[in-house]
């Protein structure tokens, strides 16, 4: 209001300075425009609810404080009128305006608490608003507006509240601060014997006096306000009850309205969608380039359409709320979706399969390999060898990751349920299940182990069940070195034939025995044995077995197993 004051005035005042340079208009004049504007905008304040009935004393008892104000408020305007009409200097009148505009704008705020007061109805009706130029944020603003209005409601009678609060702890400190100078004032009015100085310290008594009386009255209406609200206040359990049964008959009702309208159209059109795709002459889903394009072109139109359905809904329902409160939603989308921008070009890109990550490649995900299955909305990733081994990912977050297409006989993941297993932390044993985030490993005994599945694949493990190979060394005496070419790989050989093809029967592919070298106390021999993986559960014993059979030979031959030694040499 005080920019609009200013606006009015300030054009007077330069006019006055750089065309005529003459005086101001007549200053009766500009009082009496800005008097009149401002008991226009005081009898035309809305008004959102009647006060409640007051008994007839405290009523008058509370317009008569305001009167009192009103007139000292006049009586303050008509002293600055006074010293505009005497000011000789353009400068020194613009000077007063603001001082003259807080005034008015004071009496205004007065003269609406009078009329609330007097009147106790609701006259908004009567209030008429300056018109106002076309353009898209004013109307974007009117969308808007029954949301705000909502919001204001709700805290309306809070917030008026700490106004009350605000005002009233304001003239208290205005009375205090008025007291303490009355008191200032007192013995220095006794003593004072210069006349000149006297009449201006009665001057300046007056007018706290009038401040006084201001801050006073002032107190006496924040107060009876302030009583009167907290007399018709409801508990917070009742406001809940009237705000619930509120909704639920009415906004509840056109809430469900509308999100029937929504998952009706969005239901509808993507079931035609999916009558297309499974009926069309072409039935690979997805693969060409316009199949998908036309797919992500009616997905949004989909959304679209749903979303206009919704809001027709409520339209028709006269809720201006829930329409207000779904563009707002709708403006937060939009705002949050150009500061993806790029990440949103390039999921559509991934979604027209023409991005970093396509259909039928391999990607990595969080360490796993999987093969991308399809990608739309939502993308699915699919690894064969895991149990569970399907993943429905939102597209988004791919963005950033690149796929590749599948090699030759690439394997998806290193084992596969019941194999046999060697990890590079000494355990063996039997995959039990694996899974995308655990595998477990059942050891000889029945001892189970479980790995995150990252985990497991960073140890290595060794597949037995395709097949394997196992290597034992062994050596015997140096005394037998006559005969250690031939002979004893050869007798070595023939007996572990035997020996192994009774502990493995068919599932043993290979045996060999040769000489891997001379070491400083013996000459070891390597035994090689080569398995299929039905054997794979015998794995740990194989080397027993070997070495066992090889003891019994050496005791049957005479052979002498040699032991480590130690020699000193010393000069003589």
């Amino acid at each position: 209001m005080k920019a609009l004051l200013f606006s009015l005035l300030f054009p007077c005042i330069l006019f006055a300075q750089t065309e005529t340079a003459t005086a101001l208009p007549p200053v009766e004049e500009i009082v009496h425009d800005l008097t009149d504007l401002h008991l226009q905008d005081a009898s035309l304040e809305d008004q959102s609810e009647a006060a409640p009935p007051l008994s007839m004393k405290e009523e008058l008892a509370t317009l008569s404080a305001l009167n009192d104000s009103i007139e000292i408020r006049e009586q303050q305007r008509a002293n600055i009128y006074t010293r505009m009409k005497n000011a000789e200097d353009p400068v020194e009148r613009e000077k007063m305006l603001p001082e003259l505009q807080k005034v008015n704008s004071q009496l205004s705020e007065l003269y609406k608490d009078f009329q609330k007061i007097a009147v106790k109805t609701d006259f908004s009706d009567f209030e008429k608003e300056a018109p106002k130029e076309f353009n898209w944020q004013t109307e974007l603003g009117q969308l808007l507006e029954p949301f705000m209005k909502e919001m204001k409601a709700a805290t309306k009678d809070s917030r008026e509240m700490g106004e009350l609060q605000d005002k009233l702890e304001e003239a208290t400190t205005k009375k205090k601060t008025s007291l303490e100078a009355l008191e200032s004032l007192k013995p220095l009015l006794a003593a004072e014997q210069n006349p000149q100085v006297k009449q201006r310290l009665i001057g300046l008594n007056d007018l706290w006096n009038d401040r006084l009386r201001t801050a006073e009255n002032n107190i006496t209406t924040s107060e009876y306000q302030i009583n009167l609200r907290q007399k018709d206040k409801e508990s917070p359990l009742e406001q809940a009850k009237g705000m619930a049964s509120g909704f639920v008959r009415t906004r509840g009702l056109n809430l469900l309205f509308g999100m029937l309208a929504f998952g009706g159209i969005f239901l509808v059109m993507n079931g035609i969608q999916s009558l297309w795709s499974k009926y069309r002459p072409s039935r690979k889903k997805g693969r060409s380039f316009s199949a998908r394009l036309s797919s992500l072109i009616w997905k949004i139109l989909t959304l679209i359409i749903a979303i206009g359905a919704m809001l027709a809904t409520f339209n028709a329902t006269g809720d201006w709320f829930l329409v207000s409160l779904t563009i707002l939603f709708l403006l937060g989308v939009g705002w949050a979706g150009m500061k993806t921008l790029p990440g949103m070009v390039e999921l559509f890109r991934m979604m027209l399969n023409m991005g970093a990550v396509r259909e039928d490649e391999r990607l990595i995900y969080e360490g796993l390999p999987w093969k991308v299955n399809s990608i739309s909305f939502r993308t699915e990733l699919l690894n064969p060898l895991l149990n569970g081994g399907v993943l429905t990912l939102p597209t988004r977050m791919l963005v950033g990751l690149v796929s590749r297409p599948e090699g030759d006989d690439e394997e998806w993941f290193p084992t596969k349920k019941d194999d046999w297993v060697q990890l590079s932390d000494g355990v063996f044993g039997k995959v039990a299940y694996q899974c995308p985030s655990n595998v477990q490993i059942v050891t000889p005994g029945g001892s189970q182990k479980v790995y995150k599945t990252i985990q497991y694949m960073e140890l290595a493990p060794m597949t037995l069940s395709t097949g394997f190979r196992k290597e034992v060394v062994f050596g015997i005496d140096y005394s037998h070195v006559n005969d250690a070419v031939t002979f004893i790989p050869k007798t070595m050989k023939e007996h572990l034939k035997g020996v192994l093809s009774q502990k493995l029967g068919d599932n043993l592919n290979h045996l060999d025995v040769f000489l891997e070298n001379a070491s400083e106390s013996a000459i070891q021999f390597c035994v090689i044995v080569d398995c299929k993986g039905e054997a794979a559960s015998q794995w740990p014993y194989l080397s027993m077995w070997v070495q066992t059979a090889l003891v019994a030979l050496c005791n049957e031959q005479g052979w002498k197993i040699p032991f480590p030694q130690l020699q000193l040499h010393t000069d003589k």
